[in-house]
């Protein structure tokens, strides 16, 4: 799992990292065999540095850090995600530490984590702006600005941290996709204070606004205009629902028209878009796939309404059905006949027309490989059974053929017709039960960010 450019630390790392770091290399390969990093060796860079993690999955984010870089990281994680036997002795092997980001903790390290710096080390900040408690969280761009310009005039010069926003694409479904990860472009803190004259507070705000602009700009998200289509191909599924509940109700006035995504939603949407946007692509996936099924099931449905006046007269149409399921045997028989002919007009390029051949030489060529066929066909069965059932065997066959390219005007004239009526139902009730799905799991989302800020939606 190492990088080419391989890190020298300035002092040794724990052996309980190191014997850790085993461990999860070992499950990373196991599981996440497809891994892909983009930039990894700019974190394998000697000198202090400050990673700034915006996916909300901080634990496997975090160890999957640690599983990248050679390095060793020491990863602030909120609280929340440190619970349990197993994921407080990982932390403890790993030197994690709780944080979640609060005034009185980001004072609280602030000595530590310059220390860590100070030994040209890495820290990795997780950015989430609700803990786990509902408390707000302070800007973790802001504490990361503070960290960086204070480790500078600390150190005098001496020590200059690098900021990397890191960018992780996770899906949520194991066998849906591979992670990836990108290092973004480093932010260089030292160039910040010869603008302000070395003033602290200045330094730190202008900082913190570049740092959390970086963040913000997440290269795994949707762009805006595709975000905006999002959002409206998501009201559009509201308003179809709404409207198809709204529609048994005789005396129901309002209009599903009316509806619109709220404030709330469209914020969660640009949030994932820069926290997690393999969210949203698992969403836009699901949109996708139940936008294709209400194609296939209205092209069906306009498949059954412009097929012809046929579908009026219940005795063509009960005609239709009996020849369907009483003629399948004998489709099958004709098509067992001309199986010989059929493969080798296949091979030979013959069962398609070309226009470099002639056709009056195509048709001659057909009707030559089919009769050949057939006179082989009765040579054996005269071999095999007699010459007896050779004459009713070849009877059989330009009859069998004949119902064999009959059967096959059935099935796509009427036939197809038929099942597509009859299974439309099951695939309205499909659909519907798809749309549900989306939506539910879309208000799922929203109900579980709305509970983490302590608002409603």
């Amino acid at each position: 799992m190492g990088s080419q450019n391989s890190y020298h630390p300035s002092r040794e790392i724990p052996a309980a990292y190191r014997l850790m770091r085993a461990v999860v290399r070992f499950g990373v390969r196991v599981f996440f065999p497809g891994l892909r990093r983009l930039n990894p060796e700019r974190l394998n860079q000697p000198g202090p540095a400050i990673l700034l993690v915006t996916h909300p999955q901080s634990l496997p984010v975090a160890l999957l850090l640690v599983a990248t870089l050679d390095r060793q990281v020491h990863c602030l994680v909120p609280s929340g995600h440190l619970r349990g036997l197993f994921r407080r002795l990982a932390g403890w092997a790993l030197g994690m530490q709780a944080f979640d980001s609060t005034s009185g903790e980001q004072d609280a390290l602030l000595d530590p984590c310059l220390s860590v710096l100070e030994d040209q080390e890495a820290i990795a900040l997780f950015a989430q702006p609700f803990s786990e408690n509902g408390a707000h969280r302070q800007p973790v761009a802001g504490f990361a600005a503070r960290l960086a310009v204070e480790a500078i005039l600390q150190g005098q010069g001496q020590v200059q941290p690098t900021l990397y926003p890191v960018h992780w694409l996770l899906g949520a479904k194991r066998r849906r996709r591979e992670p990836m990860m990108c290092v973004d472009s480093p932010i260089q803190a030292h160039r910040f204070l010869p603008k302000v004259s070395e003033d602290l507070t200045e330094a730190s705000r202008q900082l913190a606004e570049t740092v959390e602009m970086a963040m913000d700009t997440n290269i795994f998200g949707l762009s805006a205009p595709e975000v905006e289509n999002f959002n409206h191909e998501l009201e559009g599924l509201s308003q179809e629902h709404l409207q198809q509940q709204w529609s048994r109700r005789p005396d129901w006035k309002q209009r599903a028209d009316d509806l619109r995504l709220s404030r709330f939603a469209r914020k969660w949407v640009a949030e994932q878009n820069c926290a997690d946007p393999a969210r949203l692509v698992e969403l836009r996936e699901s949109l996708d796939a139940y936008r294709e099924a209400r194609r296939q099931c209205s092209m069906g449905q306009l498949r059954v309404e412009t097929s012809g006046p046929w579908q009026a007269s219940s005795l063509r149409v009960a005609a239709a059905w009996l020849e369907t399921v009483l003629g399948f045997p004998l489709a099958l028989y004709g098509l067992a006949n001309h199986m010989p002919a059929v493969v080798i007009l296949q091979v030979s390029g013959l069962f398609k027309q070309s226009p470099k051949r002639d056709p009056k030489v195509e048709w001659f060529l057909r009707i030559f490989i089919v009769l050949s066929s057939y006179t082989a066909q009765i040579l054996l069965a005269h071999f095999w059974w007699g010459r007896a059932a050779a004459g009713y065997y070849a009877l059989t066959l330009p009859v069998s053929g004949f119902y064999l390219w009959r059967y096959r005007w059935l099935v796509r004239h009427r036939a197809h017709v038929l099942f597509l009526k009859l299974l439309h139902p099951v695939r309205a009730a499909r659909l519907e039960r798809k749309r549900e799905t989306i939506l539910g799991r879309f208000d799922r989302e929203l109900e579980r960010s709305s509970q983490s800020a302590g608002m409603s939606y």
